[in-house]
């Protein structure tokens, strides 16, 4: 190669002719190097651009959200107040004020409000007709003897009965706190006028405003809140108030919906991105140096610039020895051309050489290209499989482009829209069991290929092969179909394979139907319908056909069937240890109707809701020396679970697994002796009307108070003081409904003395007095001495 090289340069012809190549070729990489790198760079650095804008938006939606939930739950504490009863006989009360009762009750209300909330400053009502004002901590005084009085004017401006949020300056000028004070006031009553009152919560600015996410931000970046009349602004940094010279730079250009715009401030250029509640009209802007905005992308433009030399320095390294390349075969060439007379004095050409290996790599190529149509051909099922696999998981506006590889891809379909079945073989844990991966694929494949004959009478339909419980048909209408003939003739499709899939197969199958798309980029959308009403089938049971445009738009709220569980639980704890009866049965089919009750809510979280009752009676067992059948006992309940498809039999299991608890409890009852803490609960069912305690019945029994306290809760899972509570109000109830007794002679006669302390713990558990409850439960009768 050497000796080649010297002779080409030592002839001035090929010295130019090998330098134009090397120049040609040095110009033509450098230059797509250069092309790609700057590119590279600008699409990198927009890359990160928009990344650091979008993280903007995201820290402001977080933000907003945080604090849209904070100041919604305190708009919540005041409207519970507004709607209890107290609260509207208070403010329908005259000039002397509202009763003393009514001011208990709305003072312990807003006590119990203020302790529990750490965002609340202070609370007051406002009695407009006695001119009173109530706090948590003090009764109702002369609105002129109280310190806070600054609200007054905002409430005397609101027209109409609203809840509504003002920003004032602070009362006290003296004290080492904001200068201004958050302040919700709330008018009542809603639905009648004039206004006779309101509701005054004042929050404190520190605890609202300080969020934690701002341990998450970049350099230099705040979050400003804006109140709803964009007079001032809070740091959430600091919790404190934004200076008004800083507000001031970018107060008139906040809009009423998301804006961003950069601005110089604090003497460079900050981008700013702000957005508003819907809700409470607050407005939530983000700031940051634009410096920090471009800090990646300078490091991204360094490293691009290190890579685009070193790539320019790799591709001149790389032309000069591709031109050496390319020059020996062409000095060869020409050499021999020179020396055609003189052939032995000729360099012989490899048979590996240049061009030789072209013209070998080009047969090659050509070779495996048509190998390649050839294997193509053979695979075209999978192909089609593919894309229709990429229909029903890919939404897109490139309508041609999907009709484009329908044809493609050999899949004849009509302008005239499509929709989505999803076949759902019910009982799939037992299918699976009952027949082997081979025969599975052949049942799937054999109803494919019915569904889609029985469909044909309609529509063309293309099946998705899944080797899962979901057969998928993507139907196609082969003419126009108006809506109304759609939404009946496809339920009677449906309904035919079902019919012809329980003649034929042993077992049955459950249908889901998309809406009709007019465009084969909404073909995703249609499956996603189909298959979120098909989940209706857990309600409604096997055999079920599940139109999309029938099913239930409007979902209970998960916390309603947490809440009733958590009930039910209380009740079946008390009871799983006692002699299966009536009630404990009566219990056990509440189960039920919760979990039907529980339509529009997703059947695996009902599930894991059902779940956590059965740990529940489990780790109580436990806990009350019930021996385990097997180390993995939970873990195989909770197998059986997930494996059923349908809330009646996750109701059913639950029933069933409480009720072979309950009875391995009594057969342990019957084989030992009696336990203290059910000695105590007997001891308390004879004599629970009278003067009664834990101290005496632990001096009875030579044991520890705390211990005989600690051993009851454990086993009754209520503390004593609450199970004699229980009966005591259960017998009152009973005496108050039948008996013609007073009130002060029920009491005495349950144990209470103090009539009092009676009436104050029964309004505390059932809501009412005594004599309230009596009113309402106990039926009316006739004097036969009085004249009506």
């Amino acid at each position: 190669m050497i000796s080649l090289i010297k002779v080409a340069f030592s002839s001035f012809k090929f010295r130019s002719l090998f330098f134009r190549i090397l120049f040609l070729l040095v110009l033509l990489v450098v230059f797509t190097v250069f092309v790609v790198g700057f590119f590279a760079n600008r699409h990198s650095q927009s890359v990160v651009k928009t990344e650091v804008k979008q993280s903007s938006f995201q820290m402001l939606e977080q933000t907003r959200r945080l604090m849209d939930t904070i100041l919604n739950d305190v708009d919540q504490i005041t409207i519970r107040l507004a709607q209890n009863r107290a609260f509207s006989e208070a403010m329908e009360a005259g000039n002397d004020g509202p009763s003393e009762a009514d001011v208990d009750e709305i003072k312990s209300y807003l006590l119990d409000s203020y302790i529990t909330s750490p965002y609340i400053e202070s609370f007051y009502v406002y009695y407009a007709a006695s001119d009173k004002v109530q706090s948590a901590l003090i009764g109702p005084v002369k609105s002129g003897e109280t310190e806070d009085l600054n609200w007054l004017p905002f409430y005397r401006a609101m027209s109409r009965t609203e809840g509504k949020w003002f920003v004032r300056n602070y009362p006290d000028e003296n004290k080492n706190l904001s200068e201004t004070q958050v302040t919700l006031i709330r008018t009542t009553p809603w639905a009648s006028s004039p206004v006779r009152g309101a509701i005054v919560v004042n929050m404190n600015q520190q605890a609202l405003f300080q969020i934690p996410s701002f341990r998450l931000m970049r350099q230099g970046e705040e979050i400003w809140m804006v109140s709803p009349d964009s007079s001032l602004a809070f740091n959430s940094n600091t919790g404190g108030q934004v200076p008004g010279d800083e507000f001031a730079i970018i107060q008139n250009k906040l809009g009423s919906d998301i804006s961003a715009f950069t601005t110089k401030f604090r003497g460079s250029e900050y981008s700013f991105t702000a957005v508003s509640s819907p809700y409470t009209g607050w407005k939530y802007v983000d700031l940051i140096p634009t410096s920090s905005l471009y800090k990646s992308s300078k490091e991204i433009h360094n490293f691009m610039l290190i890579l685009m030399a070193f790539s320019i320095v790799a591709a001149v390294l790389a032309a000069f020895y591709l031109t050496l390349r390319i020059y020996s075969p062409i000095h060869s060439l020409v050499q021999m051309v020179n020396n055609k007379k003189d052939w032995k004095s000729v360099v012989p050409l490899q048979d590996q050489s240049e061009m030789s290996m072209l013209f070998s790599a080009f047969i090659t190529m050509k070779e495996q290209g048509a190998e390649m149509e050839s294997q193509l051909k053979e695979n075209w099922p999978v192909l089609q499989q593919s894309f229709l696999q990429q229909l029903i998981h890919e939404r897109t506006k490139l309508h041609e482009e999907r009709f484009a590889k329908f044809e493609y891809y050999q899949l004849p379909v009509s302008r005239e829209g499509f929709f989505v079945m999803v076949i759902r073989i019910d009982n799939y844990h037992g299918y699976i069991n009952t027949y082997g991966s081979f025969d599975q694929s052949l049942i799937r494949y054999f109803i494919a290929k019915l569904a889609g004959e029985i469909t044909g009478q309609l529509c063309r339909s293309y099946p998705l092969h899944t080797e899962s419980r979901d057969i998928i048909l993507i139907c196609n209408p082969e003419k126009t179909m108006i809506k109304e003939a759609f939404f009946q003739e496809t339920p009677e499709l449906a309904g035919r394979i079902q019919v012809a899939v329980s003649e034929y197969l042993n077992l049955t199958v459950s249908i889901g139907i998309g809406e009709l798309k007019p465009e084969a980029g909404d073909i995703s959308e249609s499956y996603r319908e189909a298959f979120e009403a098909l989940e209706g089938r857990a309600f409604k049971g096997y055999e079920s056909i599940a139109p999309s445009w029938l099913a239930s738009e409007k979902k209970p709220g998960d916390q309603l069937l947490i809440r009733k569980l958590a009930e039910l639980k209380r009740e079946i704890l008390l009871l799983i240890r006692e002699e299966p009866s009536e009630k404990f049965e009566e219990e056990l089919r509440k189960l039920e109707k919760v979990a039907e009750g529980a339509e529009g809510l997703p059947f695996p979280l009902i599930q894991h809701a059902y779940f956590q009752l059965m740990i529940e009676v489990f780790h109580r067992s436990v806990d009350l020396g019930l021996p385990l059948h097997n180390d993995n006992e939970l873990a195989k309940l909770q197998e059986n679970l997930l494996r059923m498809e349908t809330v009646d039999d996750v109701a059913m299991a639950v029933e069933d697994y409480i009720r072979e608890t309950n009875r391995r409890f009594c057969a342990e009852k019957k084989s030992g002796p009696e336990s203290i803490a059910k000695q105590i609960m007997a001891y308390i069912q004879n004599n629970f009307d009278k003067e009664i305690s834990l101290g005496g019945i632990a001096d009875q029994l030579q044991l520890d108070p705390s211990y005989v306290s600690r051993l009851f809760k454990q086993e009754i899972s209520v503390t004593f003081m609450d199970y004699v509570i229980s009966l005591r109000l259960e017998k009152t109830k009973e005496l108050l409904t039948t008996s013609e007794l007073t009130v002060k002679d029920i009491g005495a006669s349950v144990g209470y003395a103090n009539q009092r302390s009676f009436n104050r713990i029964f309004k505390k558990y059932e809501g009412m007095t005594p004599g309230e409850y009596r009113d309402i439960h106990a039926p009316k009768k006739l004097n036969q001495d009085e004249i009506y």
